[in-house]
């Protein structure tokens, strides 16, 4: 299935949350954000693309569906992105079962709209990536879970430079 690998990546990061101490959870490193920081990142892009791609099946935004290596284009680190506003975390000290609360809505959220629709609508409609172009909603939903691998690979770099 198209969306397995964003259940698997989410499986993934609560695993990771799990070993993590509440200290660890806003220890910084030089211009990485902190583990807190990173997931309530991954909260608020969830949200915002399902909601997005709800937005535009209802005005029926018709995309061109390419043919892209989302996995590649979302594991190159060595690019680094600047998060918009609205999807940039803020100094908040979340507990950690706040963030996983958090992330338990925004992944409610997403499997809703996956309930909704089916699998002509997940290919016909979508949005465009500020830099990667027009993304069908299926290509989001994959999108989803490579991002959230990107932003598993940050933590483990921020755990390991703050280790003391």
């Amino acid at each position: 299935m198209y969306y397995e690998q964003t259940y698997k990546a989410r499986e993934e990061l609560l695993e990771l949350l799990k070993g993590i101490s509440e200290e660890q959870l806003h220890q910084k490193h030089e211009n990485l954000w902190t583990v807190s920081q990173n997931v309530e990142h991954l909260y608020l892009i969830e949200n915002k693309i399902t909601n997005s791609l709800r937005k535009a099946i209802e005005v029926k935004h018709e995309v061109e569906e390419k043919d892209l290596n989302l996995a590649k284009i979302l594991a190159n680190r060595t690019y680094k992105v600047v998060a918009p506003e609205d999807i940039t975390p803020s100094e908040h000290h979340y507990t950690k079962a706040e963030l996983i609360n958090l992330l338990e809505q925004s992944r409610s959220n997403l499997n809703t709209f996956i309930q909704e629709v089916n699998d002509e609508i997940l290919h016909k409609y979508g949005f465009n990536h500020r830099w990667i172009g027009d993304l069908s909603a299926q290509q989001w939903v994959q999108l989803i879970g490579f991002h959230e691998r990107r932003h598993i690979d940050q933590i483990n770099q921020t755990l390991s430079n703050t280790v003391q």
